[in-house]
């Protein structure tokens, strides 16, 4: 009767103790004693539907963008991003921003960035974030004769 107690007892304690290494509290002592290490922390960017990026400039020479920002971190961020257009390696149109998103949270940023071929075969279309440093981009191809305009909000 006494070694089934002493059992017991022994589940009990092992119990609490998981219990309390679930909390705050013992994620530090676990953290402190080198046996529990933070989750990773990282920023995910991406194009909201990738599988309809415009190939070409849409009428009046308008390029929708949609990425989404997704922060997997125990923080909110605020993110800087921008969107570059560039043919034949010279700066065609720029929009900017800043986005809020949540610990654990996404965003989604949808913008229209006036195209500006002039006589580039094609358009690099850069998403970037500041902090982390970060990018993805897509090409679009130029109809001959497209004259050079400005980027706009959208």
């Amino acid at each position: 009767m006494r070694g089934r107690w002493s059992l017991l007892a022994l589940v009990a304690v092992l119990m609490i103790c998981a219990a309390f290494a679930q909390t705050s509290q013992g994620h530090a002592m676990l953290r402190d004693a080198g046996l529990y290490k933070m989750p990773a922390t990282y920023t995910e960017l991406a194009f909201t539907n990738s599988g309809d990026l415009p190939v070409a400039p849409t009428a009046k020479e308008k390029i929708p963008v949609s990425f989404s920002i997704h922060n997997v971190s125990g923080s909110s961020s605020a993110y800087r991003w921008s969107i570059a257009v560039t043919g034949n390696g010279k700066a065609q149109g720029k929009t900017a921003g800043t986005v809020g998103v949540p610990a654990q949270g996404k965003a989604t940023v949808t913008k229209t960035v006036t195209a500006a071929c002039g006589n580039a075969p094609r358009l690099d279309v850069v998403v970037r974030l500041a902090s982390p440093a970060e990018s993805i981009d897509f090409w679009v191809t130029c109809p001959a004769g497209i004259p050079t305009a400005t980027a706009t909000k959208g």
